[in-house]
């Protein structure tokens, strides 16, 4: 009993010990920021349908996006938070500036869309701690604790693994997915404007604005976006 005592100790003591450390980041650069982006609002829309379809026994589509599967929100999260700590090497750093920055990413993100695209997506009002019903104390924890875990243990094997892609091959794939990510952008953008401005009876004559009305109709919209406000 002594011997699995020490070596359940032991064993203990070295998943502390590896849990403590961050992995080392590897060299990177302009195109790991793509995939990084790729990756992470892919890995966002998944979470998303997926946290639905148990608690509510439905599917919607999670990804808020036109015409890729990349949620835009977990997309620059991602991005963001690696560029912000990258050079913190505690995972109690991560915790604190992670909620921090988690926070500000989401409230930010409100504010843009509120005033700038006339919606919103997500109204924290009636829920605990919240800010401005932006986000929530709560939830900016969960934000630091996704940052650390991500840092620390994620983002660098994701990155060695972007690493084996033959050099002008990750190059050429990087490039390819950020043209889609702009013209999704593209779409997208005047896509929620005009979803907003219809619901106020906004509505202008000229051949651009008839073509988002007919491609991106309510429906559309309401199918891609369900729980954005409008009107």
């Amino acid at each position: 009993m002594k011997d699995i005592a020490q070596t359940v100790s032991r064993r203990t003591h070295a998943c502390i010990d590896w849990l403590s450390k961050p992995r080392a980041m590897p060299c990177w650069d302009a195109y790991d920021m793509v995939y990084l982006f790729a990756i992470a609002g892919t890995v966002g829309t998944v979470y998303e349908e997926a946290l639905i379809g148990l608690t509510h026994g439905v599917f919607e589509n999670r990804s808020g996006s036109i015409i890729t599967t990349v949620n835009w929100v977990y997309g620059l999260g991602a991005v963001i938070m690696f560029l912000a700590l990258r050079r913190a090497d505690r995972p109690w750093q991560y915790i604190v500036y992670g909620s921090l920055l988690g926070g500000a990413v989401e409230f930010t993100l409100s504010l843009i869309q509120q005033y700038l695209l006339g919606t919103r997506s997500w109204d924290y009002s009636g829920k605990f701690l919240n800010i401005g019903g932006r986000t929530t104390v709560p939830y900016m924890l969960v934000w630091g604790l996704l940052c650390m875990a991500c840092m620390c243990w994620l983002f660098p094997p994701v990155l060695r693994l972007v690493h084996r892609i033959p050099g002008r091959a990750r190059c050429s794939i990087a490039v390819a997915l950020a043209v889609i990510m702009l013209v999704d952008l593209s779409l997208m953008v005047p896509a929620i404007i005009r979803y907003g401005q219809r619901a106020h009876g906004v509505y202008f004559d000229n051949p651009y604005c008839h073509w988002v009305d007919r491609v991106f109709n309510d429906t559309f919209m309401h199918s891609r976006y369900p729980n954005m406000q409008v009107g």
